[in-house]
């Protein structure tokens, strides 16, 4: 894959790690095949994963620092989670439809009766 100027910003790589970053970015590209390949494209992943690489290949991050990010990533979805669950109990109990209900928080209606424990 060659890379083009633009794709790094402002970012200054020397020839070393330009060439470093080209084999991260076909390992990543072979990691996220998209759709030509019968996988669901994930452009979006594919971009934070070029750029958690460009982030340590230059030292703007660590391995141990994204990971603990991730990890508080983790704890926030779970409690929002928990926040949306007794939003959708509260709800339900004021007489709104399960589809009602699915449709306003964009859950399946499947996710919004599994929060209502059915």
């Amino acid at each position: 894959m060659t890379m083009q100027p633009y794709e790094l910003g402002d970012t200054e790589l020397t020839g070393d790690q330009r060439e470093a970053f080209e084999r991260m970015i076909d390992m990543i590209a072979a990691r996220y095949p998209g759709r030509d390949h019968g996988q669901h494209p994930d452009e979006e992943m594919m971009g934070e994963a070029m750029s958690g690489a460009l982030m340590v290949l230059v030292g703007d991050a660590t391995l141990e620092g994204l990971a603990q990010e991730w990890s508080r990533a983790r704890v926030a979805e779970r409690e929002a989670m928990g926040r949306l669950t007794g939003a959708v109990i509260a709800t339900a109990d004021a007489g709104v439809a399960e589809t009602v209900i699915a449709e306003r928080t964009g859950l399946n209606r499947r996710s919004v009766r599994l929060a209502l424990g059915k």
